[in-house]
């Protein structure tokens, strides 16, 4: 994999887990309102932690591409 295209990956990983992040509060008071808020927080939870955890493979695939 090219370094541009595992740039890219790290920069969409950060917009996700910022967007996710931002959309969970925001989606509890606004459009999803009528949920149940456990349920809609462990959906927005799992959102973010897959969101972190492809972030931390993303940088760390960064790092090991360039120690060689």
């Amino acid at each position: 994999m090219s370094p541009r295209i595992r740039r890219a990956r790290t920069i969409a990983a950060w917009i996700l887990l910022a967007g996710s992040t931002l959309g969970w509060p925001i989606s509890m008071l606004t459009w999803a309102r009528g949920e149940p808020p456990f349920v809609l927080s462990l959906s927005w939870l799992a959102i973010v932690i897959e969101a972190a955890n492809l972030l931390t493979s993303s940088q760390v695939a960064e790092v090991q591409a360039e120690q060689g």
